[in-house]
């Protein structure tokens, strides 16, 4: 059986706005040991801590637009030992940090003396009736859960919470056992509009646990209905701090569904919960990774939010996302954003919604991915990221390289570096010229926008990255992102816009191109593809209405196609394979443009 503790945070003066409040949570990279008791790496722990500093930072400036980050959260195993405590508690009791807050975290594995020596420090809270410290064997350490809270006096108080069940690999032990916690703490208060709302955490693998025949949650619940049996309470959010190798596992999401059943302990009302999961990161700076990540919220059908299209930040999950349809039933906020960053950003109350097209809203505003440990990258600005742009730094993270097929190429080194830097300006180009970039190069997209993105869309982008690859051998520099064109370069002295598109056939780019002929203001030159890399002989179709022009002539005004050149990418390739130096990859694509 858990036993359920409940904490009035009223007499500490935590009133919460009833409309929305802040949040930040933290997704750091964790480095653990091997063997438990798990801990941060030695090598890691600076580090580490310096995480617990960037992310308070975060939360302290507020950039969600709330008053004040009422809620930060740091995942499991996140907040290295006693100095990670120290440091929180540290900046919980500065004076710059506003009161009536809340930070929920999961320490690093705690020794038994230090777990003795935190439980009978000044305002500290621990269940001593089912966590009896004489419980605790030498043998054994403590996975921790602590929420804080800073009064509106300014005092601060933190409350412990050892996990309840080991995961596999705290189960799969060779020296020491971890400790099996036996209760829950459940805190409650008033909204600034007098109503209460309730929270409680658990620990990871907590949330899928049994006990006694009866998964973890709903022994929560079916305690907390006890204390209000005949009445009833609404619970607010329901926090998950996890270190969860597979976040979106079957196992792991099924129990969504029987939470948000109101069937179940009905007493408590979870039509306006939000379910918080919080994971550390999968990989030590941004990028895309099928391990940890998966920060999300997940609020029941009830609550009724508007679904956005494709939003900056976060999506509506679905199986592009999850692998799994299993919470299409529900309203799923997923921060695509799964490597090392911090969260931010306001989270809606849906009792604060108004009925009808005037309350029509999203479950989050101002939704913000912010660096870890000063890393510079457009997918963690401090700002919102547009989907577009999240999708394109993966795809360039894990681009082939044009050497990879061809390692022999007396020119495979320097393509490397011109990769290089055509990736790198690729990066920061706008949201906007993203979007263009792509839906030019990829002719067989039937996408709507970048969260549906695929195998098209990617072929295309590794077309674009190549062609730009090799016409930078030979006529550097180019310019990229120069809408409606992907690039232009000067060759024989004139400007040329260039266009990379692949398509089914020559043909299909060729009509595809049409749509995004820049104004006649210069030359064209297209670089089409077909799906098998077949060469383009013009006499399958011209480009234009009448014969292709040739680099050294003087076009027509008066005609808005004859500024247009086209080559096929297998003869570029071929130039590329068959040249020894950049200025013979310049003389080739020069004959072929004016033979």
């Amino acid at each position: 059986m858990i036993h359920v503790k409940t904490v009035d945070l009223h007499q500490l003066g935590i009133i919460l706005p009833s409309d929305r409040v802040g949040m930040v949570i933290a997704q750091p990279y964790l480095s653990l040991t091997t063997v438990e008791p798990f801990k941060c790496t030695a090598q890691s722990k600076p580090q580490q801590l310096d995480v617990l500093t960037d992310t308070l930072s975060v939360a302290r400036t507020a950039p969600h637009g709330a008053p004040k980050t009422h809620f930060t959260v740091f995942p499991e195993y996140s907040v290295p030992g006693i100095d990670g405590i120290a440091l929180v508690e540290n900046t919980l009791r500065a004076g710059d940090w506003p009161t009536g807050t809340i930070i929920i975290g999961g320490t690093d594995a705690l020794s038994k003396p230090d777990f003795v020596t935190l439980a009978g420090e000044p305002g500290t809270h621990l269940d001593i009736i089912h966590n009896d410290l004489n419980r605790v064997g030498q043998n054994e350490w403590i996975n921790c859960g602590i929420t804080w809270v800073k009064g509106t006096d300014g005092t601060v108080e933190r409350w412990l919470q050892p996990k309840l069940c080991p995961a596999g690999p705290e189960l799969d032990v060779q020296y020491q056992d971890m400790f099996h916690g036996n209760s829950v703490f459940t805190f409650r208060g008033q909204f600034d509009n007098g109503t209460q709302y309730h929270f409680c955490s658990l620990v990871c693998f907590d949330w899928i646990a049994a006990l006694q025949n009866q998964k973890a949650w709903h022994g929560v619940l079916a305690a907390m209905q006890q204390q209000v049996a005949p009445g009833e309470l609404s619970l607010s959010w329901f926090f998950v701090i996890q270190r969860n190798l597979k976040p979106s596992h079957d196992t792991f999401l099924s129990e969504v569904r029987g939470f948000f059943d109101q069937t179940v302990v009905p007493n408590v009302r979870r039509d306006r919960t939000c379910l918080v999961f919080a994971n550390g990161a999968g990989k030590t700076g941004p990028g895309r990774t099928d391990q940890y990540g998966s920060t999300s919220l997940i609020f029941s059908r009830q609550a009724q939010f508007d679904e956005p299209t494709c939003h900056s930040t976060f999506s509506n999950g679905g199986k592009r996302f999850r692998s799994s349809t299993l919470l299409s039933a529900h309203r799923d906020i997923f921060f695509r954003e799964c490597g090392a960053c911090i969260h931010s950003f306001a989270q809606i109350n849906p009792a604060s919604l108004i009925a009808g097209p005037a309350g029509r809203t999203y479950a989050v505003d101002n939704a913000f991915a912010f660096p870890l440990l000063g890393v510079n990258d457009p997918r963690v600005p401090s700002a919102p990221v547009p989907a577009c742009v999240k999708w394109l730094n993966d795809e360039l993270d894990q681009l082939p390289r044009l050497s990879a097929n061809n390692p022999t190429a007396a020119l495979a080194t320097q393509s490397d570096v011109v990769h290089q830097q055509m990736v790198t300006e690729l990066r920061v180009i706008s949201p906007q010229s993203i979007t263009i970039t792509v839906e030019l190069a990829a002719r067989e997209s039937i996408a709507k926008h970048a969260d549906e993105w695929d195998r098209a869309e990617v072929e295309a982008l590794e077309h674009l990255v190549h062609t730009l690859n090799i016409i930078g051998l030979g006529f550097a520099p180019l310019t990229v992102g120069t809408d409606p064109a992907h690039a232009t370069v000067v060759m024989n002295n004139q400007t040329i816009d260039l266009l990379a598109i692949r398509g089914g056939s020559h043909e299909d780019c060729i009509e595809h191109s049409k749509k995004f002929l820049p104004l006649p203001r210069r030359q064209v030159l297209l670089i089409s593809r077909d799906r098998d890399n077949n060469p383009w002989r013009q006499r399958f179709g011209s480009f234009l209405r009448t014969a292709s022009p040739l680099l050294d002539q003087e076009r027509d005004i008066t005609d808005t196609d004859s500024g247009s050149l086209h080559l096929g990418y297998r003869k570029l390739l071929d130039i590329f394979q068959q040249s020894t130096t950049a200025t013979a990859v310049q003389g080739a694509i020069n004959a072929e443009l004016t033979a």
